[in-house]
């Protein structure tokens, strides 16, 4: 028994031996029962538009082929039993026969082909699950809390909504529906896509030129409905007048076979939202800003060349903050496009920020949905406790140290500043003139969380640190509400469900969750304790399970973490500093409140994060895709700080090469950024390097747009051209260009032939903090030694650290909750050797101090954390709370 493997869905390297899998076909007997006792030529059999043998609604693509690419002749094939032989046709390229196949049973379905005549041999077979098209098939149960906006959502910009009104259908279904849209460059922004009158031809169609220089209209068939409850949109060049039904055996004439699936962004928090965006491309050409469309599937970078473009509401992580659900709803959604449009030669995953989590662990958990993508100010995943400790950092600055915030910076001095309304003179006054608090500037605050600049810590313990929160809090409530006064996905789970769904606590709590005296309400609502809470765990509870309360389990903890060990032993801050800090800075409860204690681990909550890859692994399926990563944004040098900084990108490599032993499948572009005229922060890190003042640039973001999607198109065709056996990672190694490889922008000035610098991305960059580091290197070998390297990369655009390494976390950032040793004088030896005063009482009196601060001991981070483990398998199914079955164990991906 053999196994083929399809070109629309990327190859899986496995292990095991072939009988005990039949993922994508069976081919049966290679030879003998003819009469006249020839060998048969084998016959090849496979779903085109369904992996993993899971298809969705009643129909399939399905393709026969000979092994040695002869016509398919002499053979039947049936459904359950039914001939179906009539339904195929030779397909337009090839030997090989394509037959879409409807009446599917919901369920298990069996197709065979065998023999014309005399016994009718049986020569294959495939077995095929069909399941509703509106879901689950990867992840169940579904929220049984979810809210419809199809009359929200605009089918092209300033076009009609899905529905006229309310939608009230329990899946939020819709009717299905085509229009025709074109390009007019007369227009701006948006309004460059106009609707296509079929009976008033417009004159401002543009003609576009295809990758092999054909030049056509400038015509998008686009189709929207409704898949696994989101939205979904399917944009191709099209024409409306000679193929406007296009089929698998009829493409679309425009179409060059390749299909890009771009990712929407955010994580902050909400959810149970239908969505009414999309992620979008950007890169165009035809607007200043690089974007055009107006966050749905028209994107011009790829429409304009022929590519194909396909997106769902739920891929837009600000409207479901769940891989499972993003790989689900993709694999469905690309199966649409498949039936309708025919098999692709390649899938490339693009976007930024939350979208690039999304590619991260889809490519990892489920390989060969996408087979390549490109990451745009990316982060592995959802989990980084690097947003929760930026609040953390930023509570012990307003409640526990002398200053607060009467350090400002570029901001609006108090009182009640646009960025902190809820902090006043009088607060201020009240920290300086208590004795048992610490004082502390900006930059030491800084310097201790390892950020490039104190406004980082600010933005992580605002908007992104959000997706913990499970209360309303009042708006802009000490710079940490996402829910009630956010935007994007926030304001969304404001507005769109209803008051008596969302959760408040039973006991409603007066606090000051920053720095607010007295004390607002945690939450403005009557108490509802089996509300919606929007943060992720609970979104994802799924695959975490609950604890006993019915929440979902936590997957961060922070017990025995030394924040600001670094700074300490480099010399940026004090002794009594860094004991108050971890004396003080605490934690938060599930509900995201912040404590005075630190969070306690939750284990079965660490273990089922790690198994199921909500804790990227990157040893599965990443390590076999083509990955270009580029810093889109160069957020180290922004004095307002930011969430998407350098280190995210290090550590997705750090987590290939640590599982794999290599990275030779990422690529990794730093300064593709357009940036600000530049000045020195005052509240920088020590460590920041000082540089002159310069203008600000504009230009490069776009073009290193453009520059990366034709340099992963050229990787992902030469890839898709490969015919040969060798293992997929090998393969994708191979293929990739030689001119692309590791590099920054920022020589010269953007589109200058100088201004790409070809040079290793190695983590550091950062004067103090990366020359002595904090003794946790990344994989020898693999990424290189942290620290000061002669790296013109580096010296214009260098890596901040964040609160976890600046404690001693290796930069793979996988550790949620350390395991714990005694607490170390040994630990401090930087600080000993820059104080050899330190010793006899002080010494003893400081160890003290901390044994007592950290009771149960401090992180050892030469060994593996809690729970610290490896994805569990690929192509998991999530078939109920805390059940799952496992398609791939870990142990049959080929290394």
């Amino acid at each position: 028994m053999n196994i083929t493997k399809s070109a629309t869905w990327r190859r899986l390297p496995l292990r095991a031996s072939a009988a005990s899998f039949s993922a994508m076909a069976v081919v049966i007997a290679a030879c003998g029962g003819s009469s006249s006792n020839l060998p048969l030529t084998e016959v090849r059999l496979q779903s085109l538009s369904s992996p993993e043998r899971m298809t969705s609604g009643d129909d399939t693509l399905v393709q026969v082929a000979m092994a040695d690419d002869s016509l398919v002749t002499g053979v039947s094939i049936r459904l359950n039993g039914a001939d179906v032989t009539a339904k195929f046709q030779k397909a337009s390229k090839g030997n090989a026969s394509l037959g879409l196949l409807t009446g599917l049973n919901r369920g298990d379905n069996l197709i065979e082909v065998n023999d014309v005549g005399g016994e009718g041999k049986l020569r294959a077979s495939l077995k095929l699950t069909a399941y509703p098209v509106q879901g689950p098939i990867l992840y169940a149960p579904q929220e049984p809390s979810f809210y419809c906006q199809t009359d929200t959502f605009n089918i092209y910009p300033g076009g009609p909504t899905l529905t006229s009104g309310p939608n009230n259908d329990p899946n939020c279904a819709a009717p299905t529906r085509v229009d025709w849209v074109y390009h007019d460059a007369t227009k701006a922004g948006s309004a460059v896509w106009q609707p296509y009158d079929l009976a008033k031809q417009p004159a401002n169609v543009e003609l576009t030129t295809l990758q092999d220089g054909t030049k056509v209209p400038y015509i998008v068939r686009l189709e929207t409905g409704v898949i696994n409850r989101g939205i979904y949109q399917l944009a191709v060049l099209g024409d409306p007048i000679k193929n406007p039904n296009p089929t698998p055996l009829n493409p679309p004439a425009g179409f060059n076979g390749k299909l890009v699936y771009p990712f929407g962004q955010s994580c902050g928090s909400g959810w149970y939202v239908q969505g009414r965006v999309m992620g979008p491309v950007g890169g165009s050409a035809a607007s200043s800003n690089g974007t055009s469309g107006d966050n749905n599937a028209l994107n011009d970078l790829p429409l304009s060349q022929g590519f194909a473009v396909a997106n769902s509401t739920l891929n837009y992580f600000g409207q479901n903050c769940n891989h499972i659900i993003s790989a689900e709803t993709m694999m469905m959604v690309k199966e649409r496009f498949i039936k309708a449009n025919g098999p692709v030669r390649y899938t490339m995953g693009w976007g930024t920020s939350g979208s690039a989590m999304q590619q991260s662990m889809i490519a990892d958990t489920y390989p060969g949905l996408l087979d390549g993508i490109v990451l745009l100010n990316g982060f592995p995943d959802n989990t980084s406790s690097a947003s929760v400790e930026g609040r953390l950092f930023y509570n012990y600055q307003l409640n526990h140290t002398k200053n607060g915030t009467t350090q400002n910076g570029t901001y609006t001095p108090l009182p009640n500043n646009a960025y902190d309304p809820s902090y006043d003179n009088a607060t201020a006054s009240a920290r300086l003139a208590d004795p048992t608090l610490v004082t502390w500037t900006n930059s030491e605050l800084a310097a201790a969380s390892g950020y490039s600049t104190y406004h980082s810590i600010r933005q992580q313990a605002s908007f992104w640190a959000g997706r913990t929160d499970s209360v309303l809090r009042p708006i802009n409530a000490g710079d940490r509400d996402n829910v009630t006064g956010g935007s994007g996905n926030s304001s969304v789970f404001s507005a769109v469900i209803g008051t008596n769904e969302k959760y408040s606590p039973a006991n409603v709590v007066a606090m000051a969750p920053m720095g607010k005296l007295p004390a607002p309400p945690v939450s403005t609502l009557p108490a509802n304790p089996k509300g919606l809470r929007p943060n992720v765990s609970d979104h994802n509870k799924n695959m975490l399970g609950v604890e006993p309360a019915g929440f979902g389990r936590s997957y961060t903890a922070n017990v025995g973490l030394q924040y600001g060990l670094n700074s300490l032993n480099t010399g940026q801050i004090t002794m009594a500093q860094f004991i108050d800090l971890n004396k003080k800075i605490g934690g938060q409860d599930i509900d995201g409140n912040m404590s005075t204690k630190r969070m306690q681990p939750d284990l079965e909550g660490l273990k089922n994060a790690y198994q199921t890859g909500m804790i990227m692994y990157g040893g599965a399926g990443l390590a076999q895709t083509a990955v270009l990563d580029l810093d889109n944004l160069n957020n180290e040098f922004s004095n307002a700080g930011d969430l998407h900084l350098k280190f995210y990108h290090y550590m997705i490599r750090a987590r290939i090469a640590a599982a794999t032993g290599s990275f030779d499948n990422h690529v990794m572009w730093n300064g593709v950024a357009d940036i600000p005229a530049f000045k020195q922060d005052p509240n920088a890190n020590h460590a920041t390097p000082v540089q002159a003042p310069r203008p600000a640039i504009t230009g490069r973001r776009l073009m290193g747009q453009q520059k990366a999607f034709a340099a992963m198109d050229q990787w992902l065709t030469a890839l898709a051209n490969d015919k040969s056996s060798i293992p997929l990672k090998t393969k994708v190694v191979k293929n990739k260009p030689a001119t692309l490889v590791d590099g920054c922008f920022g020589a010269t000035t953007p589109g200058a032939v100088d201004d790409f610098i070809a040079e290793p991305q190695v983590f550091g960059g950062f004067n103090t903090v990366f020359n002595k580091g904090n003794g946790s290197n990344s994989p020898a070998g693999t990424v290189g030694t942290v620290g000061v390297t002669p790296s013109r990369c580096n010296a214009m655009a260098p890596a901040s650290s964040y609160p976890r390494f600046d404690a001693g976390e290796p930069i793979t950032g996988r550790t949620m909750q350390c395991v714990l040793k005694a607490v170390n004088a040994k630990d401090y030896d930087g600080y000993a050797t820059a104080n050899p005063g330190w010793g006899g009482v002080q010494r003893t009196a400081d160890l003290a101090a901390l044994s007592a601060v950290f009771p149960t001991g401090v992180c050892d981070f030469t060994k593996p954390g809690m729970q610290e483990q490896p994805l569990v398998g690929t192509w998991i199914q999530i078939t109920g709370l805390n059940q799952r079955k496992v398609g791939y164990p870990l142990a049959a991906i080929v290394p």
